[in-house]
């Protein structure tokens, strides 16, 4: 944990995400953020200064706000996306065997699961530029619904080809959704209160378990057995049923998200936008909806504006416009007059910048490599591996399926609470990825159902504990700027290296030769 101390040259750890005040500069008497030199020297022209301190001021009110019911509830529907994003992550992996026992005109069945992840990485590419054009909420709805619609769609294909496309097109959504998810996440808690962004990976799990309970029930017992391959519609219905279900839960997702909890555009976007009065309404939004004084007043961020007007360099204050009296097409036209690429070239601005940002891709290509090699087709190993069990039947499967999905719902969890301790977050992920691999290695030699079943929980709860997720998002949000481009850019990019080797190892996998 954050020990309190005064702010390092170079935030290399999340502990500094503890402290409200202690990385962030000071904060005057009248509310204002003073200029802090080591933030200055890590971001160098990544961050205005004017920008750095109203994200600033707004963090230290949002923190003075607390966690309350609006941060509790954005918890659960945020969560919502973490949840879906697994569905196809592994929905996906559970049709295919069904799939492949039906349709006539497959040429090689990984081809689908590319047909995902390369809508994935330009879904990664697409929703973090729109999410810095035109604002969180778009996104934030928008990758839910299309995903849940498309999966109701590929229930009704009739050929691989229809198949993949739609799959292709649920990449794309399932490419924005928990980066930008994580980022409102982020924007809207107060920073002593970051550090439940790993817990939340434990809706990922919660996914998880829903597609292997719904698979136990579908297709166990509406699936026809690959000795009777092609298979007729009728008698191969199970596949069809679970897209049905998951679509519908990620629709209706979706829908709570619009109607049952308003959530207001993030108050660092709108700053970044130069609508100052708008970004105070948000935050004075979250502190009426916890019942909590508003204490942030545009004056405050007039004042900020004020400091700077002399400022030499290109320093310019932010107007302080509202979006009341323009329309949703005049604030489109508005945003997309602002898109360059400086947004990408910003993650590379300085040499510790660039430093961060490229550690943070290589780590997350290896991660792309080794995760679906095992998450993707647990399911293939478990029929593989069953040769030792008593029962090597396909619900016995599931259901073994289900128990190493539940278990693995402990390692978001547990890692909220060891991040917090005096190992922290650095220390927890490597232990955590040493520990992944063993338990992997260990998988590989087990020849009893004991030993296969409980290394597997193992992996799911240690390759599961999300440590590294959290801190590759809080690494550009260090000190509470927040910067809007190395948030939801960075956030999107990152999946891309993530992703993208998804395309290369499925195929691989899918040729290695088996018993």
């Amino acid at each position: 944990m954050s020990t309190g101390k005064e702010a390092t040259v170079e935030p290399k750890t999340l502990e500094a995400q503890s402290d409200t005040n202690s990385h962030a500069g000071a904060i005057t008497s009248a509310g204002i953020v003073s200029e802090d030199p080591a933030v200055r020297d890590f971001y160098g022209d990544a961050v205005s200064e004017v920008y750095r301190m109203k994200s600033d001021l707004a963090s230290q009110h949002l923190a003075d706000i607390g966690m309350g019911k609006f941060q509790w509830m954005l918890f659960v529907v945020t969560g919502f996306g973490w949840i879906v994003d697994n569905f196809w992550s592994q929905g996906i992996s559970a049709v295919r065997p069904a799939v492949a026992n039906e349709f006539t005109d497959i040429t090689r069945l990984s081809f689908s699961s590319v047909a995902y992840y390369v809508g994935m990485i330009l879904g990664a590419s697409f929703w973090g530029t729109t999410a810095d054009m035109v604002g969180r909420k778009p996104a934030f709805n928008a990758t839910i619904l299309i995903g849940g619609i498309f999966a109701c769609a590929v229930a009704g294909t009739q050929n691989f080809v229809a198949f993949c496309s739609l799959w292709a097109v649920i990449g794309t959504a399932a490419g924005g959704n928990v980066p930008v998810d994580s980022i409102i996440f982020l924007e809207f808690m107060p920073p002593a209160k970051q550090w439940l962004l790993v817990s939340l990976s434990a809706w990922w799990n919660l996914g998880q378990v829903i597609v292997a309970l719904l698979s136990w029930v579908f297709l166990a017992n509406y699936a026809c057995p690959s000795s009777q391959a092609p298979c007729s519609v009728g008698d191969n219905m199970g596949w069809r049923y679970l897209m049905i279900t998951l679509g519908a839960i990620a629709i209706a997702f979706g829908l709570i998200r619009i109607l049952a909890f308003k959530i207001p555009e993030s108050p660092r976007y709108l700053l970044s936008k130069g609508r100052d009065a708008d970004a105070v309404e948000a935050v004075n939004y979250i502190a009426r909806f916890n019942g909590k004084p508003e204490t942030l007043s545009l004056a405050m961020l007039e004042e900020i504006d004020a400091q700077f007007t002399q400022t030499p360099g290109g320093q310019h204050p932010a107007t302080t416009t509202s979006s009341k009296g323009l329309s949703q097409m005049q604030i489109l036209k508005e945003s997309f007059k602002d898109y360059d690429t400086s947004s990408f070239k910003r993650l590379f601005s300085g040499r510790r910048m660039a430093r961060h940002s490229s550690v943070t891709f290589l780590i997350w290509l290896t991660i792309g490599i080794a995760y679906p090699l095992y998450f993707a087709f647990i399911t293939s190993y478990l029929q593989t591996k069953s040769t030792y069990s008593a029962n090597s039947s396909l619900s016995h499967t599931y259901m073994i399926y289900c128990i190493v999905s539940a278990v693995g719902v402990l390692g978001p969890v547990a890692a909220g609470f060891c991040v917090e301790t005096r190992l922290g977050r650095r220390w927890m992920m490597a232990l955590s990825a040493i520990l992944t691999g063993v338990f992997l290695f260990l998988y590989t030699l087990a020849k009893t159902e004991a030993a296969d079943v409980g290394f597997q929980c193992a992996t799911g709860i240690l390759g599961n504990f999300g440590t590294f997720s959290t801190e590759s998002l809080l690494l550009f949000d260090s000190f509470h700027l927040a910067n809007l481009a190395l948030q939801s850019t960075q956030s999107c990019l990152r999946s891309r290296p993530n992703r993208s080797q998804a395309p290369f190892v499925e195929p691989v996998q899918e040729s290695l030769p088996r018993c």
